[in-house]
């Protein structure tokens, strides 16, 4: 170890610097700061892309939740379209039987005593639905009063007597019958669609 001694005035003498700098002393801590500061953007990175990577996860979880919305939703669509179809099936079904409930009802209203019906048949016939009423009566004046209370009805448009037979030999006085019933239209006609 030595001792240094300047003896020059001291307006001669060097200027000493604040802070040695020493090159070795000024890479370390360039080095650290370098360190720190890439360390701190690593961390920065990691927590974007931990952020990004949540984000990622929300939206396919979004994602997967709007594809069974779409599928509930084409489901219920489905649903819709089969019952407003099976409702169509039910109203004609019903709007039918209503009518025939009450065509039966009426025909058991006008018919007179000693008249009786073996069968009804429907049939479909260029769009027009004809009922043929068949039966027995042992007096053709019953056959009249029948046909007369039928063509009361509003909802037949057209009532005939199609046949009147005298019954088989072991049937004495008894006559057998078939009327045909027509149905009145439902439909407007072409001259009132037109208005």
């Amino acid at each position: 170890m030595y001792i240094e001694i300047n003896l020059l005035p001291p307006e001669f003498r060097p200027k000493k610097a604040l802070i040695k700098l020493d090159v070795k002393f000024i890479g370390i801590v360039l080095i650290i700061f370098a360190s720190a500061g890439l360390g701190g953007y690593y961390f920065y990175l990691q927590r974007s892309v931990r952020g990004l990577t949540g984000q990622i996860e929300f939206m396919r979880g979004e994602e997967r939740k709007l594809k069974e919305i779409v599928s509930l939703n084409v489901e219920v669509e489905n649903l819709k379209k089969d019952i407003s179809e099976r409702m169509e099936v039910i109203k004609g079904l019903t709007s039918e039987s209503d009518l025939r409930f009450a065509m039966l009802e009426y025909i058991n209203y006008v018919i007179p005593e000693n008249l009786w019906i073996s069968s009804i048949n429907e049939s479909n016939q260029s769009g027009k639905i004809t009922f043929d009423i068949e039966g027995m009566t042992f007096a053709k004046d019953d056959i009249s009063k029948f046909l007369a209370g039928l063509e009361k009805f509003e909802k037949f448009g057209n009532v005939s007597l199609e046949t009147i037979d005298p019954a088989p030999l072991e049937v004495r006085d008894a006559y057998r019958y078939i009327v045909k019933v027509e149905l009145a239209s439902t439909q407007p006609s072409e001259a009132s669609k037109g208005k």
